[in-house]
């Protein structure tokens, strides 16, 4: 017992040092997932980009990044994506497009060179638009008086075309009272008219007028309204006899701003309507003066090369 207790047992502790996960971990890996997700990103839209292209395209893109093109004068545009779904490079042709245009400008070039070779001149177009007009107007005057109504109807060949004016009269009124209410005698009138005014290919304008009787209510209804759709009444009845819709270049209500007898305002003279049929120098006025458009535009450069020979 006592060599026991005189030996002694010496306990010895070894203390570690705990060092934190985070002095193993710093925040290099962060940068380095971040590059590998942007790689992998980078290669799928490589890849979608090159799935969706054809194999003439894709060689295509290989050869602009060497820095030189397969297809000579080719040119890629832009990637588009229509619709959101999908991609397409787009390989115009500058070259075959430029010759396209070029072929196409010697086209025109020639229809307008026909044109104009086989265009009658100036003078003898005048001649035959005038012929035609009068013409126009003996096929009026014979069915006006197939009708007896030649009290009812006027005609004038003035410097603009021909006009022909329908009125009212003692016997017949071509509109009920106040309304644009056509009667039955006028519109077969008008009926007959339609098939001799498609013979030519002058333009038209339609013009209501009335006498100068007052509406009680002028701001609910007055002349300018009654004219208008007289007129109105005038061009549907001529269409649907026949009547090319595209040669009535305007229909208009002048109230009672024209009276044909000023000295009696009331006079049945005075409720007409007024059919313009225009001279192609005077159509043409017209469209210069609103506005001149598409096919409008050969026909004074056509008058031009004519004045020239």
């Amino acid at each position: 017992m006592r060599g026991g207790r005189g030996k002694e047992h010496t306990t010895i502790i070894k203390r570690s040092s705990r060092k934190s996960h985070d002095a193993f971990h710093g925040g290099a890996w962060k940068v380095a997932f971040a590059d590998f997700t942007l790689a992998m990103m980078a290669l799928f839209m490589v890849l979608w980009i090159m799935g969706s292209v054809s194999e003439e395209e894709r060689k295509e893109i290989v050869s602009q990044l060497n820095g030189e093109s397969i297809f000579e004068g080719q040119s890629l545009s832009p990637i588009t994506q229509p619709n959101g779904v999908g991609g397409k490079i787009a390989v115009t042709e500058k070259r075959d497009r430029g010759e396209h245009k070029k072929q196409q400008d010697k086209q025109d070039a020639a229809k307008l060179t026909a044109v104009a070779a086989n265009s009658e001149s100036l003078e003898d177009v005048n001649h035959r638009s005038q012929r035609e007009i009068e013409d126009l107007a003996r096929i009026i005057m014979k069915i006006t008086s197939a009708y007896d109504a030649q009290s009812n109807l006027k005609i004038e060949i003035v410097p603009q075309g021909l006009r022909i004016l329908i009125t009212d009269d003692q016997k017949r009124e071509m509109f009920q009272r106040s309304s644009a209410i056509l009667t039955p005698f006028f519109k077969r009138l008008l009926t007959e008219f339609a098939p001799a005014l498609n013979k030519i290919d002058n333009k038209i304008i339609i013009t209501g007028h009335t006498d100068a009787t007052r509406f009680r209510d002028q701001d609910l209804y007055n002349n300018w309204n009654l004219s208008g759709e007289r007129a109105m009444q005038a061009r549907r009845v001529l269409t649907n006899a026949g009547l090319d819709q595209t040669k009535v270049l305007q229909v208009s209500g002048m109230a009672d701003q024209m009276l044909i007898d000023p000295a009696n305002p009331l006079s049945s003279s005075n409720r007409r309507i007024e059919i313009m049929v225009l001279t192609q120098s005077a159509s043409e006025s017209l469209y210069q003066f609103f506005g001149q458009h598409g096919e409008k535009v050969i026909k004074p450069i056509v008058d031009r090369l004519s004045q020239k020979k």
